[in-house]
């Protein structure tokens, strides 16, 4: 898949990325203190056990996120001689490529890679992911994520990454405005009804277009709508009207009603949105959020804490935060979030050094050590995801304010992930392309359902639909078991 220029810089805007770099490991005021617990400890002991002496090891990790991880990455190398000596810079959009060009090659260059955990089925079918529970084991370590996130780093009954990014979906609603009196009695005037938090895509876009006001520079949606984003959004539309991308047999399976409701509920947003979001990508859209002239949108959780830091955000104070919308498609009221890129220590099991990879990205993964690296006020490019980060007075609330932590945990409750197979970045390829054009008024929804079959046919012909049946079990039960966040 190739990831243009917008998508490429999404997080720069949203988390100020190159100012984190060069104000480097100093800033955070934790990156040389001591914070090993028995957790960390046990960590610690079972790669001395297996890597005595130590060992250098290479890595694939995106300059924004080195910041946040330079901590306990420098403990851990204290502690056990296992260094993270060799970094090579490649954006988070971009290692997906790298990393299956090595895979390929099967090269023993880079240890681990710092990339989108929905890459694992792509990346373990072609043989370069080590399992990581012998070493998560080994040290006691639990990947204690909330809901079912702590799966989406599995495959086939296996283990084979350790999230430090959460990036859940959230609802943004302008609190505000949606508060103000004499807005809620002209809602109610034209509409019949009050103005409630919305249960249903439906009545968000009966908000959005009610606060949609060009005159005032006021635009009901900010969700992005560019090619290079857009799938994150369908995914939540299709996954709450009850459908699923493929059968049980691997057929192409949006070529129907919960389909075309999907393609519909992103297009009809457009009478919601800025003319020129179809061109935007979070650089331009960011901007527009935490400067006041957006009413809605559902966005990454990592956006709250810029929202709310009152010297960067003109809405310091002005969002309320919950669970996103769903869908009554199916007969009963469903809500599903997505969570993409989810960012995780993945570790190649072509290294001669895999044994102190693995204990290194199971020491990133400890209760305390996550809750650091989420929690970094300055650079914030990690977002929670473990229980614990979740818990009154924890580091991470204090980034992301008390309401925003409540509603990041909702949407973990029911967050999904992209299609979790073999082909990943292919099967997106060919719908983004399709959304994009139906968004530009060359295509209806059921061309884009019907186009997007035929090209996943093909693909899954290619593929193979025998391997593609092993990975169906594993895809399927990332879904939440609930349909409602609690």
């Amino acid at each position: 898949m190739k990831i243009g220029k917008t998508e490429l810089t999404r997080r720069d805007a949203l988390k100020t990325g190159a100012a984190a770099a060069a104000v480097g490991a100093a800033s955070t005021g934790m990156a040389g203190k001591a914070f090993a617990g028995s957790e960390e400890n046990a960590v610690i002991a079972a790669a001395k056990k297996a890597v005595p002496g130590g060992q250098d090891i290479t890595g694939i990790i995106w300059s924004n996120y080195q910041v946040a991880l330079s901590g306990p990455s420098k403990e851990f190398g204290d502690a056990t001689g296992i260094d993270l000596k060799k970094i090579q810079d490649i954006s988070t959009f971009e290692i997906p490529q790298r990393a299956m060009a090595e895979a390929l090659s099967k090269s023993p260059e880079f240890d681990i890679f710092h990339v989108d955990s929905n890459m694992i089925p792509s990346l373990a079918s072609a043989g370069l992911l080590e399992p990581l529970d012998q070493y998560l084991d080994a040290a006691g370590v639990k990947i204690n994520a909330v809901g079912n996130f702590g799966e989406f780093m599995t495959y086939k009954g296996k283990t084979y990454g350790v999230p430090t990014d959460g990036n859940v979906h959230v609802q943004f609603i302008r609190k505000d405005l949606f508060e103000d009196p004499d807005e809620r009695k002209a809602f109610a005037d034209k509409h019949g009804r009050e103005m409630t938090w919305p249960e249903t895509w439906e009545e968000e876009l009966e908000l959005m277009n009610f606060f949609t006001r060009p005159e005032d520079n006021l635009w009901g949606s900010a969700n992005l709508r560019d090619r290079g984003s857009s799938l994150a959004w369908w995914y939540m539309y299709l996954y709450s009207a009850g459908g699923f991308p493929f059968t049980e047999d691997l057929e192409p399976n949006i070529d129907n009603d919960a389909g075309e409701y999907a393609v519909q509920t992103y297009l009809n947003v457009k009478s919601a949105s800025h003319p020129e979001a179809a061109g935007w990508g979070t650089p331009q859209m960011i901007p527009r959020i935490i400067n006041g002239n957006a009413f809605s949108c559902q966005y990454w959780d990592g956006i709250i804490a810029l929202a709310e830091n009152p010297d960067k955000s003109k809405t310091a104070g002005k969002w309320s935060y919950g669970p996103v919308p769903g869908s009554k498609f199916s007969g009963k009221l469903i809500k599903r979030s997505i969570s993409t890129p989810i960012v995780s220590m993945l570790v190649n099991r072509h290294s001669p050094r895999k044994e102190a990879a693995g204990y290194f990205a199971a020491y990133m993964a400890t209760a305390d050590n996550s809750a650091r690296i989420v929690g970094d006020r300055v650079n914030t490019f990690h977002d929670p995801w473990h229980v614990e980060h979740f818990k009154e007075g924890s580091l991470p609330a204090k980034t992301y304010t008390p309401g925003g932590m409540a509603a990041i945990e909702q949407n973990l409750q029911i967050t999904t992930p992209p299609i979790y197979l073999t082909g990943l970045l292919e099967f997106e390829t060919e719908l983004k392309r399709n959304l994009s054009e139906a968004y530009a008024g060359d295509k209806t929804a059921k061309q884009v359902n019907k186009d997007t079959t035929d090209a996943w046919a093909r693909s899954v012909r290619r593929i193979g639909k025998r391997r593609l049946k092993e990975e169906f079990a594993t895809y399927k039960a990332l879904l939440p078991t609930i349909d409602l966040p609690t």
